[in-house]
């Protein structure tokens, strides 16, 4: 890490980490920017991983839900020989970073005290790295999914000894991937050298494909063949693949004679696995199969309740209560639901009511609402986020963020409102019908060619309907 400073002060690091937050800004709408880039701050760069500090954990994951392919380039051009970014939390600002575990760079992947998001990952670290927030601690138990988590937690702390393959089945979201990751982080835990290696069979396969290209099977077998404990999510997707199965029929003979443990994830048990050859299916039949099942309402509600615990989440329990009630599908649409609405309400300052949870899954489930929106309320919302006053939205100043409100609430009230150009027109200051429909049309390309600026679009039509509500 190159420790020298600018004019005694900025150290050369920080200084290229302000040059990317410049960029940012020139890129983001000032809202976003102040909201999500302005509070991050430089926390070291060293042995080419760049550490940022973030003020709470929901803060990291919304950047890396929605901003990270925004960030991700910048940061590339700044730090180019960086392997990886990793995030942490202002609080922790001083705790050991080699203390926490990195969790991989996925828009779904849950943030832990440390965020890691890997842009070079080393082949091996890839299939031995596990989330450090999956563990069995952090799995909410119940009838639905009880013997799935008992034998889990058999196979991590006595690999090859019981159970042995242990298939789980169940549908999208119900938390196999955090049972497959519990096993790698209770198995590495118990035993630093025990080599786990988790792959998804989407992976295994274009790695196959790789292999074959590059002439590099044998190195390709051989990864596979040095786990102690074999975890591969969502085996389903092996149908039809005659060649990747004959390969991983042979890495799975060897594993299970050498008594090494393997566990596989599927949405169906084996004998309804079509595509797959009698002898692979005939092997998974020979160990333990335990479903996975959608959980039931008192679990749904611990879920829930859980999720706002370790968040540190204050939120009422008759939101909590309708939630469980009208989500009732998977473990992943229920937090899916309690992010969206933990976003909507910082990003509108708003309290988390009763109301902003119909509304979210009301928006989430496609319901569209009957009631039309008044321009007043348009106006308001659209000057209170460009902060302009209504006097300048209706008079004749010219400057940027002026103009900008004022087609914005032009096209907002044609949009919502259900109004006539003549009516917005006259509500703007008596501007002419022709005027409107510019400045509809401009905003209406904007949206369509600027990505960032439709959510802007999208997050000022959100507010205006919860001031509706």
């Amino acid at each position: 890490m190159d420790n020298s400073t600018i004019d005694g002060m900025v150290s050369v690091e920080e200084a290229r980490w302000n040059a990317c937050l410049k960029d940012l800004e020139d890129l983001l709408n000032p809202q976003s920017f102040l909201s999500w880039f302005s509070p991050l701050q430089f926390y070291s760069n060293e042995n080419d991983i760049l550490t940022l500090a973030a003020p709470n954990k929901f803060h990291i994951e919304f950047i890396e839900y929605n901003h990270w392919n925004t960030l991700s380039p910048i940061i590339d051009k700044y730090f180019p020989a960086n392997r990886k970014v990793q995030f942490i939390i202002n609080s922790n600002m001083q705790q050991n970073i080699s203390e926490v575990s990195a969790v991989p760079n996925t828009p779904a992947a849950a943030i832990g005290s440390v965020a890691d998001i890997s842009k070079k990952p080393i082949q091996y670290d890839m299939y031995s790295s596990f989330n450090s927030r999956f563990t069995f601690e952090e799995f909410v138990e119940g009838p639905h999914n009880q013997f799935a988590k008992v034998a889990a937690t058999a196979v991590s702390e006595h690999p090859g000894h019981s159970y042995n393959p242990l298939f789980i089945y169940g549908g999208t979201g119900l938390g196999k991937t955090h049972l497959l990751q519990a096993i790698g982080n209770r198995a590495h835990a118990r035993d630093p050298h025990c080599r786990v290696i988790y792959v998804s069979i989407d992976t295994f396969m274009r790695d196959f494909i790789d292999a074959i290209q590059n002439n590099k099977k044998n190195d390709f077998s051989l990864l596979y063949m040095q786990a102690d404990i074999l975890l591969v999510d969502d085996v389903q997707f092996l149908k039809s693949r005659e060649g990747t199965q004959e390969q991983f029929f042979h890495i799975f003979n060897d594993l299970l004679q050498r008594d090494k443990q393997i566990v596989i994830t599927s949405d169906r048990p084996p004998k309804e696995l079509e595509g797959l050859g009698e002898r692979l299916v005939s092997r998974f039949l020979s160990g333990l199969m335990v479903d996975v099942q959608s959980p039931d309402f008192e679990s749904r509600i611990a879920i829930l309740q859980h999720k706002t615990l370790i968040e540190n989440l204050d939120i009422p329990y008759e939101v909590i209560e309708f939630i469980a009630q009208n989500v009732s599908s998977n473990i992943r649409e229920l937090e899916g639901t309690l992010t969206t609405m933990l976003a909507r309400s910082s990003l509108n300052h708003i309290d988390i009511t009763l109301g902003l949870a119909k509304s979210v899954l009301m928006d989430m489930k496609g319901v569209k609402r009957d009631r039309i929106i008044s321009i007043d309320t348009v106006q308001k919302v659209v000057t209170r986020y460009y902060k302009v006053s209504e006097n300048e939205i209706i008079g004749k100043g010219r400057r940027k963020e002026v103009a900008l409100a004022r087609q914005v609430m032009m096209f907002l009230c044609r949009g919502l409102c259900n109004a006539s150009l003549k009516t917005i027109g006259l509500r703007l200051g008596g501007r002419d019908h022709t005027t409107v429909m510019y400045g509809v049309r401009e905003i209406g390309k904007r949206t369509k060619n600027n990505e960032a600026f439709k959510k802007e679009v999208a997050l000022i039509t959100q507010q205006i309907e919860f001031e509706g509500d």
